[in-house]
C-alpha cells in the first residue's frame, strides 16, 4: 500500500484547522523528530494529554520515499514502534520507543515517517457536535556507517515560475524557510519542505515573482542555500 503524503498533509491540516476551534482536543509530542544510527538503534519521545479528557492514541510507521518532487508512503516493517496505541489519561504522559528492527545500510540514509493519529472515543464528541481528531506526522531518519552529506541545487523551471531544489547527496536536507527577495518587492516567505536523498522540493511562485530576477535565501539543516537567478532559467 502506498500513500501520497501531499494528500495525508491536507486531510492534517484540515484536521488542525478544526481543532484550533477546539484546542481541548489536542495531544502534544516532544521531540518532533527522531534520528537512529548504529550507536542508537532505540529513541523514545513523550506524548501528553493537557486536556481534560481521555484520549486514545495510535502510532503507525510508514517508509518514506520522494519521486518527481512529491513525498511516497508505503507499508514499513523495518522499525518498531511500541506501545502501538495507548490511552492517556487527563494530563498524563507516555513514552513511545521508536527502534530498528535491522541493522542500517552502510553509506545510506533510511527515511520513515511516524504517524500518532488520535482514534475516536465513544461519548466523547459534545452532544450536538463533532469530535475533532488530529494526526501528527514525525520524520525519522536512519544513517548508516559512512553517509555523505546532502548536495542540494537550486534550479528554475516553467519561464520562471517554479522553485525547485534538487538533492543529489547522500543525506536529507530540511528547508526551514525560503525567503524571497527581488528590488522593489517586500520579501516572501515559502514555507519549509525536506528533500530526501535523491528527491527534491519544489515550490510555485506566486505571478508577482514568475519571471523575475530573484534571491532565494533558505535556512536549512545544511547551513544558509542561497541562489541568485537573472531571470527566467530552464523552460
Amino acid at each position: 500500500m502506498a500513500i501520497d503524503l501531499h494528500t495525508q498533509v491536507a486531510l492534517a491540516a484540515g484536521l488542525l484547522a478544526g481543532l484550533m476551534a477546539v484546542p481541548s482536543q489536542a495531544f502534544q509530542v516532544r521531540p518532533v523528530r527522531i534520528d537512529l544510527d548504529a550507536r542508537q538503534a532505540a529513541a523514545q519521545l513523550v506524548v501528553s494529554n493537557p486536556t481534560d479528557r481521555p484520549l486514545l492514541i495510535q502510532a503507525k510507521v510508514w517508509s518514506w520515499s520522494q519521486e518527481q518532487s512529491r513525498d511516497r508512503l508505503g507499508e514499513a516493517t523495518d522499525l518498531i514502534v511500541n506501545p502501538p496505541i495507548f490511552e492517556l489519561a487527563p494530563g498524563a504522559q507516555q513514552v513511545v520507543r521508536v527502534g530498528l528492527r535491522q541493522g542500517l545500510r552502510q553509506g545510506q540514509e533510511q527515511s520513515w515517517r511516524l504517524w500518532l493519529s488520535q482514534v475516536p472515543v465513544s461519548g466523547a464528541a459534545e452532544e450536538g457536535g463533532v469530535q475533532m481528531l488530529l494526526r501528527v506526522s514525525l520524520p525519522v531518519f536512519g544513517s548508516g556507517d559512512g553517509l555523505g552529506g546532502p548536495a542540494p541545487r537550486w534550479q528554475r523551471r516553467d519561464a520562471g515560475a517554479t522553485l525547485l531544489l534538487d538533492n543529489e547527496g547522500a543525506r536529507h536536507v530540511h528547508l526551514r524557510e525560503v525567503r524571497l527577495q527581488a528590488d522593489g518587492m517586500p520579501a516572501h516567505v515559502l514555507g519549509p519542505c525536506y528533500a530526501l536523498s535523491g528527491g527534491s522540493c519544489r515550490w510555485t511562485l506566486p505571478r508577482e515573482w514568475q519571471g523575475r530576477a530573484l534571491t532565494a535565501d533558505a535556512d536549512s539543516d545544511a547551513g544558509r542555500l542561497r541562489v541568485q537567478f537573472d531571470g527566467p532559467s530552464s523552460p
